[in-house]
This record gives C-alpha cells, structure tokens and sequence, in this order.
C-alpha cells in the first residue's frame, strides 16, 4: 500500500472521528458549539445529528477499509455503495469551502445569518464539519482505484435508459445555469442570487453534467483509446452526488414542510428534487450494470499463467474464453 494512500486514510479517519465526536455530543445534549437552538425541539436535533453521526461512522469504516488489509476483503458492493453515493456528496465541498473563504476574503460574498427559528452555530463548528467532508473524500476516490481498477478494462453497451437519465441530468444543469447569468425560471419573485449562491448554482450545474456526459461516454465508447476510468470518475461524482443530494432532500418534501432552497419556489425545488433522485439513480444502475460486464469482460481475457516459468499457458486466452484443441489445459 502506498504511503500517500495510508497518510489520506487515517488523516480521513481522524477528521470523521472529530465530527463523530461533535454530533456524539450534541445527541447527548451537550451544546458545545451551539449558540441557540431556535425553533428546533430537543429530540428533532438529536435524532438529525444521530442521522448524520452514523453516515460518518459509516464512513470512518470506508477509510478503514482503504487503509488496512482487511478492507480488500470485504465485499465490493458493500464498500461501492456508500462510495459511490458518499463521494458524490462530497465532492462539491472540495470546491465550495475554498471559493467560499476566497469570496468572503475578497468582500464579494457576505454569509448570511440562518433564518428565523434554526439553530445558531459557532462558526468553528462549520470548519470541523465542512474540513472533515473534505478530507473524507481522498481516502474514497484511492480505496476506489485500487478496489476498481480490475473492471475498468473491456467492452461495455447500454443506451435508451442512459439517454433518459443524461437527458433529465443535462436539464437540471441548464436550470442551474440559467439562474447563474440570471433565469428566473423556478426561483421567488424578486429573490436574487448573490455570488455565493451563482457559485452553488455552477458546481451543480457541473456536478450533473459529468453524470450525463460521463456516462454517454461509457456507453457509446466515444473515443475508444481514451482511458475508462476517466468517464467512470466522472460519472461517480456526478451520478453520487444526485442520489445523496435528492434522497436526503425528499423526507422534508414529503412531510409537506414549506421549506425550500434558498430563493426556489416550493413547487420549483419539489419538482427538481425528485427528477435529481430519478437521474441519480439510473445513471447509477446503468454504471453498475456496465461495470459488471466490464468486469466480466476483463477476467475473459485474462491468460493463465505457467508458475514455473510466469509466462502464458499456450498463449493469450482469447476474448471467447476458450482455448483451440491444440493447447494443454
């Protein structure tokens, strides 16, 4: 295992152990960190941060995995899963949480308070959180190279469910950019979007187009000598990050709550919610789907190797499987 690979996942671990450590105690009602609670009852703010405690322990356990022999051992799909979906979701912090401080530096953004009636938190409180998002990200994507690496080599083919789920992904992008140079299309009357939001709006927009386009680039095989993991990466974090985004968002939705993103219509964010969920999850489906007959493409070809001698056994095995009657088994 290389260095840079064991420095990334236990500097992972850490990070998710000190926001595990932070919602611990929260749940158990301490307010460290905690300026005023607003409108928010005892038990709806321990079960929220008890929630979103064991989605870090569960990434505390992806880290592991990286990082330790074991973790070769587990079952992929048990490890794919919340990679897949965990990576998503944070990958867009990678981008925000530095634009973010340089905007504010630079006097172009100014963080609003939060609205009436939610919790008020220190400040230190949103580097611990955000910091650790960030950090979590490195071990997945290097777990990933390694778990991966042997199905991202063959022939692949899947096309009408692909087109729809790039289709409703290259929509949502639109939509997102079109309020970036200023579309008023599902947002309030008379509710601007300030550069911090532009800024959200932009790595949105491109989140979903690397699902679309990354996996039209799977499917099709457009340029055949162009390394697969490229489009699979991008497809990972696109893809991913619609699933998380759009399943954590449709409780809230579906409990008939008012709330929305900032400046959207209830109506507006509703809508994209669930077609995000629907995107997300097809895009998905269709990735694993050309992943496994990639995969099972690869350990096709694939040719046994002599132990003495480390060299082929009559030659390549072809992509059939089979070898001609001449060769020795």
């Amino acid at each position: 295992m290389g260095r840079g690979r064991s420095v990334a996942g236990w500097t992972a671990v850490g990070a998710a152990a000190v926001y595990v450590a932070l919602k611990g105690s929260w749940v158990a009602g301490g307010t460290f960190g905690v300026d005023d609670l607003g409108d928010v009852t005892r038990g709806a703010w321990a079960f929220d941060n008890l929630v979103t405690g064991g989605l870090a322990v569960v990434g505390i356990g992806i880290a592991l995995a990286a990082i330790r022999p074991w973790g070769m051992r587990v079952p992929v799909w048990l490890v794919a899963v919340p990679m897949w979906v965990g990576a998503g979701l944070l990958a867009p912090f990678v981008v925000l949480m530095p634009a973010g401080a340089a905007l504010q530096a630079a006097g172009w953004w100014d963080p609003t308070p939060p609205p009436q009636g939610d919790p008020a938190l220190a400040p230190w409180t949103f580097v611990v959180v955000y910091g650790s998002f960030v950090v979590l990200g490195a071990a997945l994507v290097l777990h990933a190279r390694d778990r991966c690496r042997p199905g991202v080599g063959g022939i692949v083919g899947q096309v009408p469910l692909a087109w729809v789920a790039a289709v409703i992904a290259a929509g949502l992008a639109l939509l997102r950019l079109s309020w970036v140079v200023g579309g008023t299309a599902g947002l309030q009357r008379g509710s601007g979007r300030d550069a911090w939001l532009r800024l959200q709006d932009t790595v949105t927009a491109a989140q979903f187009l690397c699902a679309a386009i990354g996996l039209l680039v799977m499917v099709h095989r457009w340029g055949p000598r162009r390394r697969f993991a490229v489009p699979l990466v991008a497809t990972w974090l696109g893809a991913g990050g619609m699933v998380a985004g759009g399943v954590l968002s449709m409780p809230t939705i579906l409990a008939g709550e008012r709330w929305t993103a900032q400046g959207q219509t209830f109506a507006g964010y509703a809508t994209a919610t669930f077609l995000t969920c629907v995107a997300g999850a097809l895009i998905s489906v269709v990735a694993l789907f050309l992943l496994v007959e990639r995969a099972g493409s690869t350990r096709q070809q694939v040719p046994l190797l002599d132990p003495v001698r480390g060299e082929p056994r009559g030659g390549p095995v072809p992509a059939g499987g089979r070898r001609g009657a001449g060769h020795r088994q």
